[in-house]
């Protein structure tokens, strides 16, 4: 940092407040006073913090400078997206690394795609590899004070699974998932989350207002038309008598619980995480319960899973309603666009170019406000029972299978030392798995030697509402992944291995 810099204040949400945030920086026309120096520029800032500085009293100028809030200065503010480092000694962060040298040359900017409205920031780095924030104007912004630990490939790595670990880990942080121009983030606190946003319109608090029933299509027409930003969507219904301020509260915590749900629906994209306390720029700070979340997620993606075979069925046929895409952005108007008369699905997929399970989400959305019309077979859109017609045997007969496997791998412990024993230790497993499979471990009663009723089984699993052989793929796996383990560490038991042999096609067949 040049020597001449004597400390930087920064403009934008308090820190305190939002470390996510990349705030505005500006260089601001200094002043002498008591111990130190003091900015001019008072009027103009919502808010100040000192991040640099060569004298330590200067610190204290953040609390002194209250007293001049009301003087008049001139600044020169950074233009957007130029990073919270922008200015410092006449050269960015967002475009140098420390000491001023450049992050990357403008053959490389060209050679990547980025343009000069794209500021680049030092994310992370190692001896191999380097991580670079590359943002534009209206970019979702990344913590600046935190450090990034996890950069996953959602392709590999489902969602679902992730937040189990930073659940389990109980860790505070901040989540970032992008695919496409969908951008989505979640505060966590102790593993737990504490809020979620979201640049995408279907995801906003008018948009699942009405979705889930709690506004008509023309009570959110008519707040749509008064709301003036920046003041809040909420505060004008509120205001035209449609919501009471406990209903909008609840609304909220709907809205972010959506949020969340709808990551897991997602089969691509990439997710950041950084950690440390990182709190959201809002005056809420709710506490949901994370595990329940990717439960219901999962559940949910299994019923958008659904509703997408439905579409893809070829005599279903989508139609737009004319005018009605005066209001929309992004993802919403592309694929609204790209409905002709009587669009087949497959064809609008591959028209937007989008996975079928994001323009699913899409259609669903558009249909609900009266943007799309669509086609359906039999005047009707099918029953749980239509869509579940077929699948009944898979079911059962995956439930028969492990339901086997786990008697067989039983057995051999069984003849070592009887059956009381495994009975209670297969209780207590189930009775732990039961936490994240309650559906259909929840209760079950075990049998002498570790035997289940398949009936009893079979006739919870064709309750389950998502899906079904996954679930009980899941839940069962866990018994006979200990059944196993057991098997190949009991003392009393010489070959393991020959067992294990002996049942090695059934246990290809889970």
């Amino acid at each position: 940092m040049p020597a001449s810099v004597d400390f930087v204040v920064v403009h934008g949400s308090p820190p305190w407040r939002n470390s996510s945030a990349t705030p505005q920086v500006r260089l601001e026309r200094k002043i002498p006073f008591a111990g130190g120096m003091c900015h001019r520029d008072l009027g103009a800032l919502e808010c100040w913090r000192v991040l640099a500085t060569r004298n330590r009293s200067l610190r204290r100028a953040q609390g002194k400078c209250r007293r001049g809030r009301k003087e008049a200065g001139i600044a020169r503010s950074m233009p957007p997206g130029a990073g919270w480092w922008g200015a410092i000694g006449g050269g960015s962060m967002a475009q140098h690394g420390i000491g001023g040298e450049p992050l990357i040359t403008p053959e490389q900017r060209q050679a990547l795609g980025l343009d000069e409205e794209t500021s680049i920031r030092l994310l992370a780095k190692s001896s191999r590899a380097i991580t670079l924030d590359c943002s534009r104007p209206g970019s979702t912004p990344f913590p600046w004070d935190r450090d990034l630990v996890l950069n996953a490939d959602v392709r590999a790595f489902p969602i679902a699974d992730l937040l189990y670990m930073i659940h389990a880990a109980t860790k505070s942080g901040f989540l970032f998932f992008e695919n496409g121009d969908h951008e989505k983030t979640v505060y966590l606190h102790r593993g737990e989350v504490v809020f979620a946003t979201s640049n995408q319109v279907v995801d906003r608090l008018g948009e699942c207002l009405l979705r889930s029933g709690v506004i008509s299509l023309e009570q959110h027409r008519e707040a749509k038309r008064l709301y003036r930003p920046p003041a809040h969507f909420g505060k004008v219904l509120v205001e035209r008598g449609f919501l009471t301020p406990q209903e909008i509260w609840n609304g909220v915590k709907s809205q972010v619980e959506e949020i969340v749900r709808t990551l897991f629906s997602y089969g691509a994209g990439t997710v950041l995480f950084w950690e440390g306390e990182v709190r959201p720029d809002n005056v809420m700070r709710l506490s949901l319960p994370t595990r329940r979340l990717i439960a219901e997620g999962l559940r949910r993606r299994d019923e958008l899973l659904k509703l997408l075979a439905w579409l893809e069925d070829p005599r279903v046929e989508i139609a737009r309603v004319e005018g009605a895409g005066a209001d929309l952005n992004g993802t919403e108007r592309a694929v609204f666009g790209a409905v002709r008369a009587n669009t087949l699905f497959g064809d609008l997929c591959r028209s937007v170019e989008l996975d079928p399970l994001s323009v699913t989400r899409t259609v669903h959305h558009l249909r609900l406000i009266g943007a799309l019309r669509i086609s359906e077979p039999d005047a009707s859109q099918p029953t749980d029972a239509d869509l579940r017609q077929g699948d009944s045997e898979a079911v059962r007969s995956a439930v028969m299978t492990h339901i086997k496997l786990l008697s067989e791998l039983a057995a051999p412990i069984v003849a070592v030392e009887g059956p009381e024993g495994l009975r209670l230790r297969l209780e207590r497993v189930i009775k732990e798995g039961a936490r994240r499979f309650p559906e259909l471990l929840s209760g079950l009663e075990i049998g002498r030697g570790g035997t289940l009723d398949p009936e009893a089984v079979i006739e919870r699993a064709l309750r389950f509402p998502g899906d079904r052989e996954r679930e009980v793929s899941l839940a069962f796996g866990e018994l006979v992944s200990y059944l196993e383990f057991e098997l190949v560490n009991h003392p009393g038991i010489d070959d393991p291995e020959q067992f294990l042999e002996g049942i090695e096609s059934l246990r290809n067949t889970i």
